[in-house]
């Protein structure tokens, strides 16, 4: 195969060039089945009620016509490029879709069309008219150290994960581009990282997977070590000071063992309880049995708190929302393990989250929108004529209608990929693009951090951990710290 015979050869360049690091080189979320519903929300910004996702991981790679591996594309160093903040460039690397004058990015986005064929009417926004857009911006301005950017865009059907390798092979064996950003379902981020040797912004990382891409990868979106950051916050606020449970489904069993126990065992916290859901995702009934005969124990051992560990979570809220004898306090580690339960069409009564509080990422909706460099990002869309709306002005219990989402992926995506590449120099590879992301500073759109990226765990910016508080009254997560 084309591109798995040049993933090989990407590999050595790296190794040789002495640049080959476990944070530069990170992978996705988790693969396994039962989280990736919920890797889908994060990763497009959605709720998880947005379609009753099929988050297989292809079993096996399409094979391609082997051909005859081209010579890798040499760039001529720009003497005029900026000099203030770029990387080495003597450093070396294979370069697809590169050439004197032009960088070919491939975008990702939610096909909201094949959400419609299957009887799902959402409204996300017009994704690759805002891509485009601020592609457009970045041209006009002189492109990216003289490089004109050019756009390939691959709309994924987040229904099927069939989407997902389909756009992986259209833009690394068709198009043969640079760099991917945008959506991606679940482990998909490894078709373009470890089989295809392309570089990729977005996302979501762990460890376990981290050692597979051969490739460059940077993301915005926390990666796994959040849980612990959240899990201090709570221990500071007091919150873990009565009798803690844990609960988390089977595929968020690193996510606790790897980042949550250890802080808890630092704190001298020992669990009254800890409680795994080991049922299939796609079985609802095994799932509200597991978590019922888990709550039993639970209150047995007499656990006023219960931490929720991960994102595939949703189960307890879902099927303790009927149970009113047994209310402990819910803190969530992942803000979207609540979120995909408070936004589900099927979520009728929410006062099982009164008094619960999760981390995560800097919001809500609305506070992201108003957030200064997001607002920057608004104002080149509005000069391209593209609504933007603020989402205040939605109707919160109307989940198709959520128009501001094509910002919400853009903007973040395009910002972390423009400073990247800016930082990697004229002489854009592998080599300086792998270096461009140790020490890259930015401020990413809908959250008011600035973040400084570097191996991993800090592939993803080390975002600040921020806690949030349920308030019943207006449906939502407050901002309480953070």
């Amino acid at each position: 195969m084309k591109h798995t015979q040049r993933s090989r050869s990407r590999r050595a360049v790296l190794a040789c060039a002495g640049l080959v690091t476990v944070g530069m080189l990170a992978a996705c979320t988790s693969g396994s089945d039962d989280d990736s519903a919920d890797t889908t929300a994060a990763a497009v910004e959605t709720t998880a009620e947005t379609a009753p996702v099929d988050t297989e991981p292809a079993g096996t790679v399409v094979e391609t016509t082997p051909d005859t591996a081209a010579p890798e594309e040499t760039t001529p160093v720009d003497t005029d490029a900026p000099a203030d903040d770029v990387v080495d460039q003597t450093l070396t690397g294979d370069a697809p879709g590169v050439t004197d004058d032009t960088i070919k990015i491939g975008i990702t986005y939610v096909d909201t069309e094949a959400l419609k064929a299957v009887g799902l009417d959402y409204d996300l926004g017009p994704h690759q008219d805002v891509y485009q857009a601020l592609v457009d911006d970045i041209n006009a301005d002189g492109g990216i150290n003289g490089r004109q950017v050019e756009a390939v865009f691959a709309p994924i059907d987040p229904t099927n994960a069939a989407g997902a390798e389909a756009a992986c092979l259209k833009l690394t064996e068709d198009d043969d581009v640079f760099l991917i950003t945008g959506f991606f379902l679940g482990e998909s981020t490894m078709c373009p990282l470890e089989t295809h040797g392309t570089a990729v912004v977005g996302g979501g990382m762990t460890p376990d997977l981290s050692a597979r891409a051969v490739a460059p990868w940077a993301a915005w979106l926390p990666d796994a070590d959040q849980a612990a950051a959240v899990t201090r916050e709570f221990a500071d606020m007091g919150k873990l000071d009565g009798n803690v449970a844990v609960y988390y489904a089977v595929a968020d069993e690193a996510d606790y063992t790897d980042n949550v126990k250890p802080v808890l065992d630092e704190l001298g916290i020992e669990p009254v309880e800890v409680g795994v859901n080991d049922a299939p995702t796609d079985d609802r009934a095994a799932s509200e049995n597991a978590t019922r005969l888990i709550a039993e124990k639970f209150k047995a051992a007499e656990a006023d708190t219960i931490l929720l560990v991960g994102i595939g979570v949703t189960s307890w809220p879902a099927t303790m929302a009927s149970d009113t004898s047994y209310r402990p306090q819910l803190l969530f580690t992942e803000s979207l393990g609540a979120r995909s339960f408070w936004t589900s069409a099927d979520t009728t009564d929410t006062t099982v989250l009164e008094g619960s509080f999760a981390g995560g990422g800097y919001g809500p909706d609305q506070a992201r929108w108003e957030e200064a460099t997001f607002q920057e990002c608004v104002a080149i869309l509005s000069a391209a004529g593209i609504d933007t709306p603020a989402p205040d002005g939605f109707d919160p219990d109307d989940k198709s209608n959520q128009p501001y989402q094509a910002g919400f992926q853009a903007c973040p995506d395009w910002w972390l990929t423009k400073a990247l590449l800016t930082r990697a120099g004229a002489n854009l590879n592998y080599g300086t693009l792998d270096a461009a992301l140790d020490g890259l500073e930015v401020t990413i759109p809908g959250d008011p951090t600035e973040r400084t990226y570097g191996p991993f765990p800090a592939a993803d910016g080390d975002p600040q951990a921020y806690i949030y508080s349920w308030d019943e009254p207006t449906k939502n997560m407050v901002l309480v710290q953070g």
